[in-house]
């Protein structure tokens, strides 16, 4: 089951940082120096609102619309000469969250490393909130990719330094501290550290809670992983009911189409086949995926993940074939987009070594499994989940661990 984030786009507050034109100015009063300013104001104010339009896009879930918007805003202040200040930051702190929405891990991590990068480079962040907000966003986009990469422990100490400060600055109920806490339970659900999620999805909800107009799309959000984290730990009763919840809040904002609600269909028909309600289960992911294929075309990441769902759903059933035919394809696109390295594509491995045995062709099978192995070792915890079903996995292949 995929996580989602719970910033909602009008949380990336104005950083205008060219300064703000006092009064009217004539023609024949303007020095070049004023002209300049106001031209750069005018540019930020440009940029910052191609951001949003992207940010909408991006929300609408027209991703691909977004990131060739939040590139025009770019080419805005570049042209103005801002390419290397706050505003600069802001807008690409936008293209890394399209970017990773897109499945294009490698570019966001490139541009999230500029946006650092420039706030390192001497920005006021310590003495305006406004910046200290983007600096939390974009700390927390890299703590994201940390987590994809496997490198938990770097996300979890990043995440827990912008709790901090985003806590000591703007208070415990703030949205800052909902997202950051939310991303650390993301990192903890995925490092099979299930307390320490539990914990970190709790304290986002109580900052939620306690915020005067909460938003209805980040309790989804948050509902959305702790149903995630109750299917991590073999709860259904648990988690189909948050699930539920959540999908129910989020399609009544966002209509069925909307990607948002197709992850909450996959995590949903996660929930059903770990109950054993495997048609209730292909129902929501196969709407699931419809959404995906419609919105993001048949490349995409959550299509793979949607693929390998469905896979293994089919060699619960005993229809092995098909769980082949969908586990390839998955593979395909996960080692396209993740590398065939990556944790994910090791985990789609291991259910194909499975739907592979199934028909009984154990020496493929044990190739795979040992492929699947190696790669879950070297990039997932000692002792973690699907390290432990890899070792079984090889086991019962007679292939020595």
């Amino acid at each position: 089951m995929s996580e989602v984030a719970v910033l909602s786009p009008g949380e990336v507050l104005p950083v205008t940082t060219a300064p703000a034109v006092q009064g009217a100015v004539t023609c024949s009063g303007t020095t070049h120096g004023e002209s300049a300013s106001l031209a750069g104001h005018l540019a930020a104010v440009e940029a910052l609102d191609l951001r949003d339009q992207a940010l909408a896009a991006l929300d609408s879930g027209s991703p691909d619309a977004g990131l060739t918007i939040a590139a025009s805003g770019l080419a805005v202040l570049g042209a103005a000469g801002l390419r290397a200040g706050a505003d600069a930051v802001a807008v690409l702190v936008a293209v890394a969250e399209i970017e990773e929405c897109l499945g294009l891990f490698g570019d966001a991590a490139v541009t999230i490393a500029t946006a650092i990068a420039i706030l390192d480079g001497g920005l006021p962040v310590d003495r305006d909130d406004d910046l200290l907000l983007v600096w939390c966003q974009a700390q927390e986009r890299l703590a994201g990719l940390e987590r994809l990469a496997g490198d938990f422990d770097a996300a979890r100490a990043r995440l827990r330094a912008v709790l901090d400060r985003a806590s000591a600055v703007f208070g415990e109920a703030s949205m800052a501290v909902v997202s950051a806490a939310n991303a650390l339970g993301v990192v903890g659900k995925y490092a099979s550290d299930f307390s320490g999620a539990e914990a970190a999805y709790r304290r986002a909800m109580t900052a939620l809670d306690a915020l005067p107009c909460a938003d209805p799309l980040v309790r989804a959000g948050l509902l959305h992983n702790l149903g995630g984290l109750a299917h991590s730990r073999g709860d259904f009763a648990a988690g189909i009911p948050l699930a539920e919840a959540g999908m129910a809040l989020r399609d009544a904002r966002l209509g069925g189409d909307h990607p948002d609600v197709a992850r909450d269909l996959n995590a949903l028909g996660a929930l059903y086949h770990l109950a054993g309600r495997f048609d209730d289960a292909a129902a929501a992911y196969r709407r699931a995926l419809a959404v995906f294929e419609h919105r993001y075309g048949p490349g995409h990441f959550e299509v793979a993940m949607t693929c390998a769902n469905l896979a293994v759903l089919a060699s619960d059933q005993g229809d092995f074939p098909e769980a082949e035919s969908l586990g390839r394809r998955s593979l395909r696109i996960l080692q396209a987009v993740l590398g065939p390295a990556d944790a994910e594509a090791g985990l789609t491995l291991l259910n194909l070594g499975a739907a592979v045995a199934g028909q009984g062709r154990r020496a493929e099978a044990a190739r795979l499994t040992t492929r699947a192995a190696a790669i879950l070792t070297a990039r997932l915890p000692a002792g973690h989940p699907h390290v432990a079903a890899a070792a079984e996995a090889l086991e019962r292949l007679g292939v020595p661990s």
